[in-house]
């Protein structure tokens, strides 16, 4: 009985060390989702208690749903997106690069890396200053006789800007990856493909890619999630133009929030959180089966 009595004080202390825990995470992630979720149903602009607001069923739904620039928002969002692959594709052809052990590399990867950990304010600042009509990237061109380029101000030009930026502030945790993904592929299976006549090309695209497919998967995975909730490229480098050309669901929904259509803003929330998780779940499950086939 005395032992028993030990095992539940043994428990009540292990529980009242994880309360702080659980009570962080009931007080900000499920309070907070709970109450969003609610907004959604009611009218709610911040200005009184969502308690005090009236209901207003799947209104704001419809609101958001047939608003001509949250599906422009959503399409710009999409748009955005080709980066992913452009950006793995770059980071691979450096990777193997910098792997090489050939002298200087180290050197190079800082270099790569430095974008990462810069602030993104000046890294936005530079990149206008190379997009303006005036800059550095249209002296490139005029020597192979191309003209100048609005590259912020034609909508077409303004998202291969916010493209290449994106790509270009991701690639060094990207090529972060793949080095260690590559550090981690043993020698002897090039070894004996070489034994076996195969050149570069086929040791690259028979057996290095395809032990890379668990960094590339993370990488694709985390690249669509942060892609979806781009915000801070678009609002400080073109504030959402020209002609809300480079305006994301996420620039939309602070939109919403700045215009006090709280309610608005939450419906997009949880539209944008219900697209990531379903995109999300496929993946996960289209490289089970992948591996498992």
């Amino acid at each position: 009985m005395k032992r028993k009595h030990q095992g539940y004080r043994e428990d009540l202390i292990g529980y009242l060390f994880i309360l702080p825990v659980f009570l962080g995470v009931a007080f900000f992630i499920f309070y907070p989702f709970g109450y969003s979720f609610i907004s959604t149903f009611k009218n709610w602009s911040g200005l009184r208690s969502l308690a005090d607001s009236r209901w207003v069923n799947f209104e704001m739904y419809k609101r958001v749903l047939s608003d001509n620039l949250f599906w422009k928002a959503f399409g710009n969002t999409l748009i955005t997106l080709i980066g992913v692959p452009i950006g793995l594709a770059i980071s691979i052809f450096l990777a193997l690069l910098l792997n090489r052990g050939l002298k200087g590399t180290q050197v190079y990867r800082v270099i790569f890396y430095i974008p990462v950990v810069s602030s993104l304010t000046a890294i936005i600042i530079l990149w206008r200053g190379m997009l303006a009509v005036e800059g550095p990237l249209n002296d490139v061109l005029a020597v192979f006789r191309i003209k100048a380029i609005n590259w912020l101000g034609e909508p077409t030009y303004a998202r291969i800007g916010l493209i290449g930026m994106c790509v270009w502030k991701g690639l060094g945790v990207s090529i972060l990856f793949y080095i260690a993904g590559l550090q981690g592929i043993s020698e002897s299976y090039k070894e004996a493909a070489r034994i076996d006549g195969a050149n570069d090309w086929q040791i690259f695209w028979k057996i290095t890619l395809p032990l890379l497919r668990p960094t590339t998967f993370f990488m694709i995975v985390t690249g669509i999630i942060n892609g979806m909730q781009l915000y801070v490229e678009p609002d400080l480098l073109l504030n959402g133009g020209p002609g809300n050309a480079t305006t994301t669901l996420v620039l939309y929904l602070f939109n919403r929030f700045e215009a006090r259509r709280i309610s608005e803003a939450s419906v997009v929330a949880w539209i944008l959180a219900l697209f990531i998780f379903i995109v999300t779940t496929i993946q996960f499950v289209y490289n089970n089966r992948r591996e498992k086939a």
